[in-house]
């Protein structure tokens, strides 16, 4: 049986062959009435974006919230399908974001900038300072190998002294059956009979 298909929800009343239109100029498809003046704000941070190495940003800006929110990412999903090749998307709804990226963003770095730098997350009642937080964030967002490093380091020390702990309790009861025995320490095949046969059922 192979693997199952992933089920994604794009949403319904999103018509992709015009967002695609709107999108080629300029990058940007604002879906919702009350933002439809700031495509040209938009548009210069798509252009920054791709300035920074963001190649083929596109901002999508939602007319209202989705259940599951999921969807929002399955519509960036979709679209970067349609499209093909290298591609990054940032979809916005009133409450709800999610970014999605081919070959460029790592999922580390479209987390921290869907988290933006203030505790609420991007400012999604403000979609040209929502978007430029996002590149920013995105731009300057390293996975933290230091750390990660240090607690490698850290995981395989504590290993190591659980198996000089083992070891050693092994040459413990090794010790211990000889002496019970009475045999020389040369006598390993006998010791070995003897250390075996006391941990046996």
């Amino acid at each position: 049986m192979g693997p199952l298909p992933i089920l994604t929800e794009v949403p319904t009343d999103v018509d992709m062959t015009a967002l695609k239109a709107d999108l080629a100029d300029g990058g940007v498809a604002i879906l919702n009435p009350a933002y439809q003046g700031m495509e040209s704000q938009v548009a210069a941070v798509v252009k920054d974006a791709e300035a920074k190495g963001i190649e083929n940003f596109k901002v999508i800006v939602l007319a209202h919230d989705y259940r599951p929110d999921t969807s929002l990412r399955d519509l960036g999903t979709e679209l970067a399908k349609q499209e093909g090749g290298t591609m990054s998307v940032l979809v916005m709804s009133p409450t709800q974001v999610a970014g999605f990226s081919t070959g460029q963003l790592s999922r580390y770095q479209i987390e921290k900038a869907q988290d933006g730098h203030k505790p609420t997350g991007l400012t999604l009642n403000n979609p040209p300072a929502a978007a430029r937080d996002f590149v920013d964030i995105a731009d300057n967002a390293t996975f933290p190998w230091a750390g990660f490093t240090v607690a490698l380091v850290l995981f395989v020390a504590v290993l190591a002294g659980v198996a000089r702990v083992i070891t050693r309790n092994r040459s413990r009861e090794v010790d211990a059956a000889r002496r019970a025995a009475g045999l020389r320490p040369d006598q390993t095949d006998a010791v070995d009979d003897v250390s075996h046969s006391s941990t046996a059922p």
